[in-house]
């Protein structure tokens, strides 16, 4: 017992760096030395640890907005067909109101127009597609007569 009593602070540290390695060489895996490590690694970057997590989080929260910026761009993206579709309906109808005689392929290519539109107005159901329903039926009443009569341009 005296001797454990005159033991300097260098002996304990000795002995207990003896019995840290005997259990982390013991076939339990208990792995002091690991542990220690990391505790150490976490006090001594806590800085740098907490700069991190917040640079992460504000990456996260930068990422969400520029999503929501680009899912809006592709939507915009996404209607142009639509809406250009819409300007050709539109304009075509206007033609037949004038007296204007158009090709049997003019008309197939608006009635493909109409039924991508129709189709775009379907899966969208915001997008407003009102506005061409009076002048598809002209256009599909003219193009019946005109395959009747056999009198396209």
């Amino acid at each position: 017992m005296e001797f454990l009593q005159n033991m300097s602070f260098g002996g304990w540290a000795v002995i207990v760096t003896a019995l840290l390695s005997l259990i982390q060489i013991s076939p339990i895996k208990i792995d002091p030395w690991t542990w220690l490590g990391k505790e150490i690694g976490r006090f001594v970057n806590a800085e740098v640890i907490a700069k991190q997590d917040a640079f992460q989080k504000e990456s996260q929260e930068y990422r969400k907005k520029n999503d929501i910026q680009i899912k809006k761009i592709n939507d915009k993206i996404d209607r142009i067909p639509a809406e250009t579709a819409r300007i050709n309906i539109l304009r075509f109808g206007d033609e037949i109101k004038n007296h204007v005689q158009h090709s049997e392929e003019y008309y197939n290519q608006i009635l493909a127009d109409i039924t991508e539109y129709e189709k775009y107005c379907h899966a969208h159901p915001d997008f407003k597609n009102e506005r061409t329903v009076a002048t598809e039926k002209v256009i599909r009443s003219n193009y019946e007569e005109h395959l009747r009569n056999n009198d396209f341009l």
